[in-house]
């Protein structure tokens, strides 16, 4: 039986990896056949976005708001410390069961949240179809190094 994995993915238009991670609303869910690299969209997921109107909650302005998205700072307001109930740690959680998420963008204080439940960010812009053969062809070179040892 091949392995199947979970992938969500920030789009704008369903068909490119487009969005920045802390600017979305929902994420379309996409399950992966490891094997035949086959996969199929199993679900939209509605999340609240942690930046809104081109600012981040917290921020002294909206220049500042801007660049906090991506700098560590994160996008709840906070220093990048983590506090359990941030905006960035609740899409971490309804994330939680997926193995990877793919975004535009993405900050440290979201990689951190989403790897407490061993979810892997990766920031590329890509069509979506691209995207994960390329995850999949990943986790292939990995899988083989592995039996090799």
């Amino acid at each position: 039986m091949a392995d199947k994995y979970k992938v969500a993915v920030a789009t704008s238009d369903g068909k490119t990896v487009d969005s920045h991670f802390g600017h979305v609303s929902s994420f379309l869910i996409f399950e992966v056949d490891e094997e035949s690299g086959k996969f199929e969209d199993v679900e939209e997921r509605d999340v609240t976005a942690a930046c809104s109107g081109g600012t981040c909650a917290g921020a002294i302005s909206e220049s500042k708001a801007s660049s906090d998205c991506g700098s560590g700072a994160g996008c709840g307001g906070h220093n990048g410390a983590g506090e359990a109930s941030s905006p960035m740690d609740e899409i971490a959680k309804a994330l939680s069961d997926v193995d990877y998420v793919l975004v535009a963008r993405i900050g440290p204080h979201a990689i951190r949240a989403l790897a407490k439940y061993n979810v892997t960010a990766y920031d590329i812009v890509l069509p979506i179809d691209e995207a994960i053969s390329k995850i999949n062809e990943f986790r292939k070179k990995i899988k083989e190094r592995k039996n090799r040892k």
